[in-house]
């Protein structure tokens, strides 16, 4: 993967200030009244894939939200995530039908942070019976080279993945940059260091729908917004999807108010 002077990268200031990630995980402990307003779940099974070159560590505080919420969350369990891979998107896929039985039959919702979100949308694509819905954080799935990230996230890739082409997985990337055939919800950030915004979002129709929230690439697992947006996705009733709505003003004030701030 070889980068493109034309493909917009995130700003150098977008990415020195993806240290604010720290201040999004302290943000979690006054932030705790506003997440047990939360929608809660009924034990619904959620698998949550990290993104690249992160492990379960890095979801841990996302999991441990879900929880508490009433869900029923997994950990990827693949250690690292290497980058995009086909030995890797069959175990996943093994998982997935092992969830769907082992929770009766029933569907399994996806949660992928940045580059776990692309497996997330072509395991939904794969098995739409077993897969409820698809949530990703900052996942640049409309990228078809690692111009869109950061020159570091990018040399980091390369040397990890030298023939990352000759993957037969590549092979399936026009599937996974399509809308999921199931609700499909992509969380974004404007001012994300990482990755460009603009190769985060899809084309919204009545099963998916793009949403900003203020936010650093590395903080999508632990900033309380994303947080309590993950939640109130998640707990829709089976069948009954709708797009995110800011249903009362404190809603609007707790999404809307923080994003001159930090994005400015």
């Amino acid at each position: 993967m070889s980068a493109v002077s034309a493909v917009p990268r995130p700003t150098l200031w977008q990415s020195v200030f993806e240290f604010r990630a720290l201040l999004e995980v302290m943000s979690l402990v006054p932030a705790r009244p506003m997440l047990k307003l939360a929608p809660s779940g009924e034990g619904q099974p959620v698998l949550v894939l990290p993104g690249f070159f992160a492990a379960d560590g890095s979801t841990a505080k996302l999991r441990n939200y879900l929880k508490r919420k009433g869900f029923t969350p997994y950990a990827w369990e693949l250690g690292r995530n290497p980058g995009l891979s086909e030995d890797i998107y069959l175990q996943l896929e093994q998982r997935v039908q092992e969830l769907s039985e082992q929770h009766g039959g029933g569907t399994v919702s996806l949660v992928g942070w940045s580059l776990g979100g692309i497996y997330a949308r072509l395991l939904a694509h794969k098995l739409p019976e077993q897969v409820r819905q698809v949530v990703t954080l900052g996942s640049p799935f409309n990228i078809s080279q690692m111009g869109a990230v950061t020159g570091a996230v990018e040399r980091l890739y390369e040397r990890m993945n030298p023939n990352q082409r000759e993957d037969p997985l590549l092979a399936q990337e026009e599937l996974w940059k399509s809308p999921p055939p199931v609700p499909s919800t992509a969380i974004y950030s404007e001012g994300d260091g990482v990755a460009h915004w603009s190769f985060c979002v899809d084309e919204e129709d009545e099963n998916t729908e793009n949403l900003q929230i203020p936010s650093s690439h590395l903080g999508m697992t632990h900033n309380p917004l994303v947080l309590y947006a993950i939640a109130d996705r998640l707990a829709q009733q089976e069948g009954q999807w709708r797009p995110f709505q800011l249903r009362s003003h404190i809603h609007e004030t707790l999404l809307q108010a923080p994003r001159r701030m930090l994005l400015s």
